[in-house]
């Protein structure tokens, strides 16, 4: 109804985020009445859609700059917006203001979640770069909702602030970590608008955390770490390993030698992995009187079973329920720590197994037995191990 209308916007960042609720209200509106394509909310921003209607409606770009460090947005500067924006931000923090870490190879991403490069953020990259989690500078971006859930919760009780891109557009942090999460990067992740947004978005410092098959490729996460690399000269390879990556098809020669040289204890490899890993461990002149038995029936572990209520005693008392692995004192024969391995399709959340796990934490729990679970998806179990028996 204007006579005049001013639109500020940015083309070259993400558009509005439609949720599946309105997106179908749209279609059957747009379904009904035949209204241009152009019209649609759920596919085009109020300022996409005056562009396309009015293409010689007067424009001008907002060049100056006045957020990032120059080398952060000079990446965006480059690669999004022809060189056309003037910086007028300054160099003022002493820390590296660009860095990539770079997990080892493997197919650490499982349904949008991966854990490897949650480990390497909280283990490598808070502590070398000196981040401090408690005063809100820190944030983390992702382009999936799982790995952010999973972030917020390896992150709770700090200041760290953890979420999708989509969601931090508008927003700001001295420093960012972008975590990529893909095993190899795909088109919802390496979108050129949700890039854009998410280097953007950090003041003083980038870390970006990448799987090994990303540095290389030709894509625009993949120009990202070339640029950063140009400029720094290097990229951090991550030293965060796991027992479990021997799994991983990239390592089937190592994992077919190692494996020939130990005891199998089992049908599955990843229980092969870990008796090697603790029989190892057990050799350390502080373990030496704990061994270690391998499915041990839960019945054999815990006799009396009054302190269960009805599901746990039908549980604990059927023939099938063991642990994976009981190291115990062999002097005295007591246990001491009880190791699980779970497969992650096998125990994630919501499946019949992962009910069974909570029903086995709970019996072990009650009866004062310290235990472990060993995640195929996650990493350090030697001295998670370590440190249990310590303790």
């Amino acid at each position: 109804c204007a006579k005049k209308a001013v639109i500020v916007g940015d083309l070259k960042q993400l558009p509005n985020v439609v949720d599946s609720r309105t997106a179908k209200t749209t279609d059957k509106i747009f379904a009904e009445s035949g209204l241009p394509e152009v019209y649609r909310y759920k596919n085009h921003s109020l300022l996409s859609a005056v562009t396309e209607l009015f293409p010689n409606a007067p424009r001008v770009l907002l060049r100056e700059h006045y957020r990032c460090h120059p080398k952060i947005i000079e990446f965006c500067n480059q690669k999004f917006y022809n060189g056309e924006l003037i910086i007028l931000t300054e160099q003022k923090s002493e820390c590296q203001p660009l860095a990539v870490y770079q997990t080892v190879e493997g197919n650490h991403a499982r349904d949008r979640v991966n854990q490897r490069q949650i480990d390497v953020i909280k283990q490598e990259v808070i502590p070398q770069q000196k981040l401090d989690i408690s005063n809100g500078s820190v944030g983390i971006v992702t382009p999936y909702r799982n790995q952010t859930n999973a972030l917020q919760s390896a992150f709770a009780g700090t200041a760290v602030t953890a979420d999708t891109v989509d969601k931090f557009q508008g927003r700001e942090n001295d420093v960012i970590v972008l975590s990529t999460v893909d095993n190899e990067v795909g088109e919802f992740a390496d979108n050129a608008n949700r890039l854009n947004v998410a280097v953007s978005r950090a003041i003083t410092q980038l870390i970006v955390v990448v799987s090994a098959a990303d540095s290389e490729r030709d894509t625009n996460i993949g120009d990202l770490v070339r640029y950063i690399k140009y400029n720094n000269r290097e990229v951090v390879k991550s030293e965060v390993r796991s027992v479990f990556d021997y799994l991983y098809r990239s390592y089937a020669k190592e994992r077919k030698t190692f494996l020939a040289k130990q005891k199998r204890v089992s049908e599955y490899d990843s229980e092969n992995l870990i008796f090697a890993l603790i029989s190892g461990v057990l050799k350390d002149e502080r373990f030496l009187k704990y061994g270690v038995a391998v499915h041990v029936p839960l019945k054999m572990i815990v006799r009396n079973l009054s302190k269960l209520n009805k599901d746990e005693k039908q549980y604990a008392a059927n023939d099938w329920t063991h642990v994976d692995f009981l190291i115990f004192d062999k002097l005295g024969k007591t246990p001491r720590l009880v190791v699980e391995v779970d497969g992650y399709r096998f125990h994630k959340e919501g499946t019949k197994q992962a009910e069974r796990d909570k029903l086995k934490n709970g019996i072990l729990e009650k009866y004062g037995l310290p235990f472990i679970r060993c995640g195929t998806n996650e990493s350090g179990e030697k001295q998670r191990i370590i440190d249990a028996l310590n303790k």
